[in-house]
């Protein structure tokens, strides 16, 4: 293929997902030695991402609710809902925080692929993305187990759950292009990963229901790129609501756009990584 139809087919909208299929056997790979990897040396292994939601899931049971005995605005249940509107947030967050913060690394710490003239860097979010979600889903799994166990029950709108997921992860694949092209150029984004992170975590409806806020702020909450999905994700699996069909429609648009400039940026951007690494 000529190098200007290459160029103009990645500037194409479809090649978000195209670059997935056309790669997807070094995808699959990296994947799953990144999965592996995290938990690579230890004696429970890949059973370690089962306990970890688990046992947080009970910490946040004892603390929230037995100790501080914290409840949600119109909350129906008891300490056991509160913790299950807990984890759902910090569900969301850690999905995105993992994107976030590996991205600050994922090129500069993997300096051999950019060496590789045919090695399709652009390939690389898709890893950390995939990662992250395996990590999310598990999550997701327990707490569905944890609703069966106090409710014996789940609600039936948990059906639409992968439509905000899917939206989240366009967001996710457009800030780890954007990222990981940036922090070859400017270092202090490895630094400033964590801090927004931080940011992004209290700025959303976690720990509080956006109610608790003035009217008038509220609609700053919806600068956080999770607060949309971690409404949503609640709705579905904790109240069974059904979707908010218009707002999943303008944020899926928008994450969209932003992962097809985040990866226009990217492609723009590689050439100098080999300059810089």
């Amino acid at each position: 293929m000529p190098q200007s139809e290459r160029q103009a087919r990645r500037s194409d909208p479809a090649y978000i997902f195209a670059s997935l299929a056309e790669h997807r056997f070094v995808v699959a790979q990296l994947s799953r030695r990144a999965i592996l990897g995290r938990y690579r040396g230890t004696m429970l292994g890949l059973l370690w991402s089962l306990f970890t939601p688990l046992l947080l899931l009970a910490v946040y049971t004892f603390v929230f609710g037995t100790v501080l005995q914290i409840r949600w605005v119109d909350q129906g249940g008891g300490n056991l809902e509160f913790a299950a509107i807990l984890f759902s947030g910090m569900l969301i967050h850690g999905i995105l925080a993992e994107c976030l913060t590996q991205a600050s690394t994922l090129i500069v710490s993997n300096p051999q692929y950019v060496k590789k003239v045919v090695f399709p860097l652009e390939a690389l979010p898709w890893v950390t993305v995939i990662s992250a979600f395996f990590q999310g889903l598990v999550s997701a799994c327990v707490l569905g187990a944890y609703l069966l166990f106090v409710n014996g029950t789940v609600p039936w709108t948990i059906i639409f759950l992968p439509l905000p997921l899917f939206s989240l992860g366009l967001v996710c694949l457009g800030i780890t292009w954007l990222v990981a092209a940036s922090a070859v150029f400017l270092k202090d984004i490895a630094q400033v990963a964590g801090i927004l992170s931080t940011i992004l975590f209290f700025m959303a409806p976690i720990l509080y229901p956006k109610t608790a806020l003035p009217e008038q702020f509220q609609i700053f909450l919806y600068l956080n790129p999770i607060t949309f999905v971690i409404e949503q994700f609640r709705d579905l699996a904790l109240w069974g609501r059904l979707p908010n069909w218009t707002g999943l429609g303008i944020y899926t648009a928008v994450a969209f756009a932003f992962a097809w400039g985040s990866l226009a940026w990217f492609q723009k951007t590689r050439r100098g990584f080999a300059d810089v690494l």
